[in-house]
């Protein structure tokens, strides 16, 4: 499964001007390999996720999964692609307050059919971010941390190729955010997940071996460590 961007380029408009939030970002993501982004809020990090992820459109450039423009597909075909073979993990954990726990982990499932041996994969999964006793629970009665560990749970659960994931860590101790990567080393090794992640902590990158490593800068994008 490889990603390729070509020249991406995302525009808005801010207090009258026109700002690139991408500035034709290119770059190929092989299988299996962490990617990991850095930037200051603003530089374009979570657009860049969307674009790649299929959820905006580029003004212009491409985004290729497996030699297949995203948005040369039906709208079908894209939204299959977002369920089947890209996880989000987003910036918040967006649950459904009217769900239990194991419920919201089930959500992506119920787009395309759910599958024998759902429900054990949703609970091992719980149990791996550590919510076992809370999987009947719902988001209300969960802490922010909790929450985000649903969430995470919840992109696994179709067994993506892809994880597009905008600061996963960013409201959990760091003990849990330890935790938390080697589930993802876990992924990567089983399965090869490949992983693109935003972060403020440019520390998490020196705990995955081979992964590299980009900036961003108003729109810019620039790898500083290649794996």
């Amino acid at each position: 499964m490889i990603i390729e961007c070509r020249d991406l380029i995302k525009t808005y408009q801010a207090d009258g001007r026109r700002m690139n939030a991408v500035d034709e970002a290119s770059f190929v993501v092989q299988q299996g390999e962490f990617i990991f982004i850095h930037g200051h809020s603003g530089s374009g990090k979570t657009t860049l996720l969307s674009l790649i992820g299929g959820l905006t459109s580029p003004d212009t450039g491409q985004v290729l999964i497996d030699g297949r423009d995203n948005w040369q597909q039906s709208d079908n075909a894209l939204s299959d692609l977002r369920n089947r073979t890209i996880g989000f993990i987003f910036q918040f954990a967006s649950l459904i307050p009217a769900l239990t726990v194991l419920e919201n982990v089930l959500l992506p499932m119920s787009f395309g059919g759910v599958a024998a041996g759902a429900r054990e994969r949703a609970t091992q999964l719980l149990v791996e971010v550590g919510l076992k006793e809370k999987m009947h629970s719902y988001p209300g009665q969960l802490s922010g941390g909790q929450q985000r560990r649903v969430a995470i749970a919840r992109a696994f659960i179709n067994k993506p190729a892809i994880i597009l994931a905008d600061e996963p860590t960013g409201d959990l101790d760091e003990e849990t955010e330890q935790e938390i990567f080697e589930l993802f080393k876990t992924f990567n090794r089983e399965q090869r997940t490949t992983f693109l992640i935003v972060t403020h902590n440019q520390h998490l990158a020196t705990t995955i071996p081979g992964s590299r490593v980009f900036t961003m800068r108003q729109g810019l994008l620039k790898e500083i460590q290649a794996g």
